[in-house]
């Protein structure tokens, strides 16, 4: 078993890497549902990420409540369709 110091060493490694995935995820997901001109194509691609991607959320949202009778959003989030966001719905 690993001590705590070789744990906690690995944690800013780990977190980098993970916020490096979010946000060549977010990158990705913008550049190929904006890769032309055509609107129809953009809200087609756009549609079929957020098809791929609610479910993920869904089961993490879940998994992070505290109370498995809350329904909503932590504290300084909204819900905006199904998904926690620190921010006003659009």
């Amino acid at each position: 078993m690993a001590n705590e110091t070789e744990s906690s060493g690995d944690f800013p490694k780990a977190y980098m890497r993970f916020r490096t995935v979010l946000d060549g995820l977010e990158l990705t997901a913008m550049r190929y549902s904006l890769k032309d001109d055509d609107t129809t194509q953009r809200i087609a691609r756009m549609k079929e990420f957020e098809q791929v991607l609610m479910p993920i959320i869904t089961k993490y949202q879940n998994q992070t409540k505290t109370n498995q009778l809350i329904t909503d959003c932590p504290d300084g989030c909204n819900n905006c369709g199904g998904v926690c966001v620190p921010y006003e719905c659009p």
